[in-house]
């Protein structure tokens, strides 16, 4: 059964999907109040989670960043962005123009391109719905007596720590300045206008949300993947505890995740391994155990391709992968994979038609490719189907081997990355014979073939404070180097909002 069938207390909320440009709306009273949510709660103690479902829109729906163009659809508008900031994903075509500005690193240091605006008010229109359900159950401190009460508010707070985890890493160059004031907080519905935090209290905001949502959703059982449970919360601390480098407690909750029972995707899950493979494409996350979290998208919810990840990613799909506006590995990145490594297979155009055509084709592919052969435009031209993934496990068994090295356990990290290589490559005795700096590097390289195209790079890159060279399959800045703390690969604060927000008018 989807999830959102049910949208009559959430269309209201899913109205302020305006492509207005306007500053900040730490109160829309236009469409959805404090008030009203506090007064459908208390008719009805469930109706607050018919906002959840608002909040849940922001992550997919074409708009959500208040633009409503065709490179503005949520979480996986970021994930393309940030691998290309990141130097792993090559924009090695430019038909049409899309998302070039962000390959030639030229939107992240204008303040008035539409591109730092996008990411800004889609995580801030998720920390304002998030306020609206806290607030209407009572607020951050309230005693909640039943237990659609509690799921309700851990959604909502797993929510705004979603997406207080992603501000700050996407608006600040440096997330380990912890004393730099950067973004304000907003933690309930009513409040004007706030200053900058600093690093680590947007940080420590995060975790405090966070930690609740743990506690809250301890007992919630989903019923689409879209939803936060226990396991998705576990999987953000532990990010969250990396990006500050408190490498025990990441190590701690990704292995609650990995001890949850997700099984690791297997390699014809990852890639095409030949005819008649037909469980891959990362297309359907309810047909992949390994998927933790994600969005089982319908034709009734009116998603056209080109204004999907699907469109812009799907070489199959009639839309801009399709006519040249290629996103591809980096051939440097590429090159690290060892001879016999399956995921090679979701670069089958490699290297016959060179570095270019290096696309994810037999990695993420729409579901009428594989049942049309695989023959060019044979995926969607209106309504898209295919499913969005936003967590795997997979990740989890790599932030712990990450953790673990940087932890000296260097045995629990061979261990941790093994689980996965071993379903990757032939021999995995190599990782035996690694240690220190080297056995690093390899967790960071495999986390970066495992994950390519899934908006994880940039984040591993900021915690890890690591530099990036671009390799030879780049049209632009191709062999430069790019610190973790570039100013280039950090979105600037966008222009509405230090006009309107008065209690500041600096760039971070």
């Amino acid at each position: 059964m989807k999830l959102f069938k049910n949208l009559a207390f959430a269309a209201v909320a899913i109205s302020v999907l305006s492509c207005e440009k306007d500053f900040l709306e730490t109160f829309p009273t236009a469409e959805l109040s404090q008030e009203q949510v506090a007064e459908a709660v208390a008719i009805n103690p469930g109706a607050a989670e018919g906002t959840l479902l608002g909040i849940y829109e922001q992550f997919y729906r074409i708009g959500s960043g208040g633009v409503g163009g065709q490179e503005d659809f949520g979480i996986k508008t970021q994930d393309i962005f940030t691998d290309m900031l990141s130097g792993d994903m090559a924009h090695t075509g430019k038909s049409y123009s899309r998302m070039v500005r962000i390959s030639e690193l030229t939107a992240t240091v204008d303040p008035k391109d539409n591109y730092n605006y996008v990411p800004w008010r889609y995580l801030y229109r998720v920390v304002n719905l998030s306020n609206l359900v806290i607030d209407g159950l009572g607020g951050d401190e309230a005693s909640l007596d039943t237990d659609v009460a509690r799921h309700t508010m851990g959604q909502a707070k797993a929510a705004r720590g979603f997406a207080y985890y992603n501000l700050v890493h996407l608006f600040t160059d440096d997330i380990s300045q912890l004393s730099k004031a950067v973004l304000p907080i907003y933690t309930s519905a009513d409040q004007p206008e706030q200053p900058k935090s600093t690093v680590q209290q947007v940080f420590d905001q995060a975790l405090a949300d966070l930690l609740a949502a743990e506690t809250l959703l301890g007992d919630f059982s989903r019923t689409a993947k879209i939803e936060f449970n226990q396991d998705i919360v576990r999987g953000l601390l532990a990010y969250t505890y990396g990006a500050m480098n408190n490498w025990s407690e990441t190590e701690r909750y990704a292995e609650l995740v990995v001890n949850a029972g997700y099984p690791i995707m297997t390699a014809n899950e990852v890639a095409v391994m030949g005819d008649g493979d037909n469980v891959g494409g990362f297309n359907d996350v309810n047909s992949h155990p390994g998927i933790m979290w994600g969005i089982d998208i319908t034709s009734s919810n009116e998603l056209y391709s080109l204004g999907t990840w699907w469109g812009h990613m799907d070489y199959y799909s009639y839309a801009y992968a399709a006519v040249g506006n290629r996103k591809a590995i980096d051939v440097s990145l590429y090159d690290e994979m060892a001879v016999d490594d399956i995921r090679k297979n979701q670069f089958p155009f490699y290297p016959a038609y060179g570095g270019s055509y290096l696309i994810p084709v037999g990695k993420f592919y729409y579901k009428g490719a594989q049942e049309g052969g695989f023959r060019g435009f044979s995926g969607p031209q209106l309504n898209v189907d295919s499913d969005s993934h936003y967590m795997r496990v997979a990740e989890m068994y790599l932030l712990h081997a990450e953790a673990s090295a940087e932890l000296s356990d260097e045995a629990g990290a061979r261990t941790s990355l093994k689980a996965l290589l071993d379903l990757r490559v032939g021999d995995t005795s190599y990782v035996d014979a690694l240690s220190g700096q080297a056995l690093k590097d390899e967790i960071s390289v495999q986390t970066r073939l495992e994950l390519f195209g899934e908006g994880k790079s940039y984040f591993l890159m900021k915690r890890q404070r690591q530099s990036r060279t671009r390799g030879a399959n780049w049209l632009d800045l191709v062999g430069e180097t790019f610190s973790h703390s570039d100013n280039r690969l950090t979105y600037e604060i966008p222009q509405n909002e230090l006009l309107f927000n008065t209690n500041y008018s600096e760039q971070n």
